[in-house]
């Protein structure tokens, strides 16, 4: 009798260990890729989701005539309060082992509201559909970033997370880009529709063929909500990187949520014309940033473990000027070609910071750490930074005219020195902070 495939297979494999570890390293690369791969694309559709506010901005003033301080709501505090205040609750239950069905749950509940956005046929409808999305889109990063780094062990764990950040920025892109042309077309709801479709099929794709991961002793943490927080952010460099980058992102969100309408008023361009020229451009800069950011963080902290916490610092240094000058141009062309380095400085930090923060939460904190990091950027950085813009955009007209929204960005802007000096302060304990966190 000649014996099955199979057969002589499994008598290969178990006369060969060294051939069976191979091949379940193999399985189990595989299975990391496709999480990867399968979280980077929802990844991409939060971002999307989240950010396309900013191109249809213009046509949303016209259509439900409203001011720069009501913009500024929608992408700013509307949004960022539940948002960042629902992201820690969530997070503790996805710490519990449900990470996957987290996930899948928030993405079809973001979608809907997405849905809705483009539904809304007057600026409170459109205001309470935005804190929808804020709702869902709570259980969206920290969860995604919790779930990746569950997957790849912790020298992998940057470069992957940054995959993640860059698919995000892709989302980002394809909400001024493909945005943009959408609203040229077909108009600013079919923009929302647009976010809203793929987003039901990847929840179930997610729910039907990824497994929770392992977790350590899930259920042996009962530590509440503010005895975690409080856990974390005794750690002092926690709590600087969530302070300092909560400031630098103040300048950073107001950027991302008004240059869109800057550059339509200030060169009289439409939307598809920002899409094509002002997302692209800023679509691979960041692309390329949070690629450069992940592996540059990766390799500085081997050498030095701080360099986790002053890359993010120097990156906004860097960025100030490039943003000022950015601001300054009366030429278009010129103004897009500052948009690459404005954008790549800025981008750098958000890779070692997400990065960072996976390491200074330790295994049974991850994603409650990425809710509370991500409570402090979002709350102080998205809810203050687009609204700060638009109301103080809206008392310079009375001095500026024409020229107060590039007032008003400009100022908001230097949150970036403010922010990376108070990051920098909490390089002094990092590596103890770690090392606790290992032990906890």
């Amino acid at each position: 009798m000649v014996p099955s495939v199979a057969h002589t297979s499994a008598n290969a494999a178990s006369s060969n260990p060294e051939a069976s570890l191979a091949s379940l390293k193999r399985r189990g690369r595989i299975k990391a890729i496709y999480i990867l791969a399968l979280v980077s694309s929802i990844s991409l559709l939060c971002y999307y989701d989240r950010f396309v506010v900013a191109i249809v901005a213009q046509s949303i003033k016209a259509d439900l005539h409203v001011s720069d301080g009501e913009i500024g709501l929608l992408s700013g505090l509307g949004f960022a309060v539940v948002y960042s205040v629902m992201a820690v609750p969530i997070a503790r239950f996805s710490d519990s082992g449900r990470r996957v069905k987290t996930l899948s749950i928030s993405l079809a509940f973001w979608s809907l509201m997405t849905a809705l956005c483009g539904a809304a046929t007057s600026f409170p409808m459109l205001l309470l559909a935005r804190l929808g999305v804020g709702l869902g889109e709570a259980g969206g990063n920290p969860t995604m970033h919790a779930l990746v780094s569950e997957t790849f062990e912790k020298r992998w764990r940057g470069t992957a997370i940054s995959i993640v950040v860059v698919a995000g920025g892709l989302g980002f892109m394809a909400a001024s880009s493909v945005g943009g042309w959408i609203v040229d077309h077909w108009g600013w709801r079919a923009a929302f529709f647009a976010g809203a479709v793929p987003g039901p099929l990847l929840a179930l794709l997610l729910w039907g063929t990824v497994r929770e991961p392992k977790v350590a002793n899930p259920v042996a943490d009962e530590r509440g909500i503010l005895t975690s927080s409080k856990i974390l952010l005794k750690r002092r460099a926690f709590k600087m990187l969530c302070v300092g980058l909560s400031i630098c992102t103040i300048g950073s969100f107001a950027m991302m949520s008004w240059t869109p309408a800057y550059l339509m008023r200030h060169f009289n361009i439409t939307a598809s014309q920002v899409g094509s020229g002002y997302g692209l451009t800023m679509g691979v800069s960041t692309v390329a940033a949070m690629l450069v950011g992940g592996i540059l963080a990766d390799t500085l902290a081997k050498r030095d473990p701080r360099w986790s916490l002053w890359l993010p610092a120097a990156s906004y240094v860097v960025a100030l000027p490039f943003t000022v000058a950015f601001l300054l141009q009366s030429n278009l062309a010129n103004a897009l070609l500052l948009v690459a380095p404005m954008t790549f400085a800025a981008g750098l930090a958000t890779p070692p910071a997400y990065a960072l923060v996976q390491s200074l939460s330790g295994s049974k904190l991850r994603a409650t750490g990425a809710a509370l990091f991500l409570l402090f950027t979002n709350l102080i950085g998205m809810g203050v930074g687009p609204s700060l813009t638009g109301i103080v955009s809206d008392m310079f007209t009375h001095f500026l005219g024409a020229d107060a929204l590039r007032g008003a960005m400009a100022l908001v802007a230097s949150a970036y020195l403010i922010g990376a000096c108070v990051m920098i302060s909490g390089a002094r304990t990092l590596i103890a902070d770690i090392e606790s966190a290992d032990k906890n």
